[in-house]
């Protein structure tokens, strides 16, 4: 059975290429993705509601390595930026950031979501 990659927040060719085509080995990551990411992107949520740079900070730093492998667009360079700048950075440039990042993880979650339930069950 081929899997359906309908996705728009994440590119699965990283995810294809490092796991061989092997269906076993996608499930893994993406299991290990909706296992990590939810409970990271809630604590995310609460330290900007903290206002707790650094602790956004040490967060993004964490999901780091998963976001770049599944290749979620437009997502390292503000984690970059605010891996940086998270010390000077205005308060509502930081929230903002946060925010689209936020967004860009839901979605991402979600597809990786509905991957898992139309290929895998």
């Amino acid at each position: 059975m081929e899997i359906k990659w309908d996705t728009t927040y994440i590119d699965p060719q990283n995810l294809i290429s490092i796991s061989r085509g092997d269906k076993t080995m996608m499930l893994k990551y993406l299991n290990q993705f909706q296992e990590l990411i939810p409970l990271r992107i809630e604590n995310l949520k609460a330290s900007l509601a903290a206002e707790d740079r650094k602790m956004i900070r040490q967060i993004l730093h964490q999901m780091s390595p998963q976001l770049q492998f599944f290749g979620i667009p437009g997502i390292l360079t503000p984690i970059r930026r605010l891996e940086h700048e998270y010390e000077t950075m205005p308060m509502e440039d930081l929230k903002n950031l946060i925010n689209d990042i936020l967004a860009k993880l839901a979605g991402a979650t979600e597809e990786v979501e509905l991957i898992l339930k139309n290929n895998f069950q």
